[in-house]
């Protein structure tokens, strides 16, 4: 395992914004986990856990400490009778195809989410109605000292966009889903219905960090934010995206700043129209001031 030095952020985040890491490294296994820990003890390093940073913003001047990324070292999947054990660092459309092709359904709702398997646990990721908790049978994790758990599903209480994960020193390393069988043609289908639904409504060509709002009780961001007038809205090369407006995307050299103050300006628009508050769902590399 290498120990990058000055690692730009921007290169892992789909926003492709961010300053660089004091040290970034991508573990192959839990044991390589373990020692990127011990060596953020030994240099008195703060850490910081990513993923395939799909909804994360990190500022311009990056992070000052370890970073420590759960991804190509952790991606490897086995098929099991009805389930699936994946590691942390598998993407979601790879687990969603990979699990078709054998004849497994159940997992088709993540087709196109371009998070890992680790931020998914994490953030209890989801779409159509359907989220990973609802598959989750087991969970492993390291604390920071480097000590091993198994979570059953059943005791992380999961509710939308949250898990018990969020807020918490745990590193995700593993976990089992269960599957059912299908007809692989049926499957295929479904998963090409998600993909064309997410392909005709999402910005999926410009840098962004999928959904920035979590959605309110019983209705959509998005629709409060494009009701309020703000599809289009930009600050600097951050836009609210004109195809999706609970979207924000980089039109190439937007910055973390501009991307906070967008935010703050439609939190304000919706809230003055709708008196609703608007909580973000993307996460920040350091405390947002919207």
């Amino acid at each position: 395992m290498r120990f990058q030095k000055k690692e730009p952020l921007k290169k892992h985040t789909s926003l492709r914004i961010g300053g660089p890491a004091d040290v970034l490294c991508t573990p192959k296994s839990a044991a390589d986990i373990i020692a990127a820990l011990d060596y953020a003890r030994q240099n008195k390093l703060k850490i910081a856990i990513i993923g395939a940073g799909s909804n994360l913003l990190v500022p311009e001047t990056g992070f000052k400490g370890l970073v420590i990324k759960l991804g190509k070292g952790l991606n490897w999947l086995k098929l099991e009778k009805n389930s699936v054990r994946v590691g942390a660092g598998v993407m979601l459309p790879d687990l969603v195809v990979k699990a078709a092709k054998a004849g497994f359904s159940g997992l088709e709702f993540l087709a196109g989410i371009p998070g890992s398997v680790g931020g998914a646990v994490v953030m209890n990721a989801g779409a159509w109605g359907e989220s990973l908790a609802d598959h989750l049978i087991e969970v492993k994790a390291l604390d920071r000292s480097g000590r091993e758990k198994t979570f059953k599903g059943e005791e992380l209480k999961a509710e939308y966009r949250s898990s018990y994960f969020q807020g918490r020193n745990w590193i995700i390393i593993e976990a089992l889903l269960k599957l059912k069988t299908g007809n692989k043609k049926v499957i295929k289908h479904r998963i090409l219905e998600h993909l064309t639904r997410r392909k005709s409504k999402q910005p999926l060509g410009t840098p962004n960090c999928g959904s920035v709002f979590r959605n309110p009780k019983n209705d959509f961001a998005g629709r409060l934010i494009e009701a309020a007038g703000c599809k289009g809205m930009r600050v600097g090369d951050a836009q609210v995206s004109t195809k999706h407006a609970n979207f924000i995307v980089n039109l190439g050299e937007a910055k973390a700043e501009d991307v906070m103050k967008l935010m703050k300006k439609v939190r304000a628009a919706v809230r003055q129209r709708f008196k609703i508050r608007l909580e973000p769902e993307i996460k920040f590399m350091v405390k947002s001031s919207t």
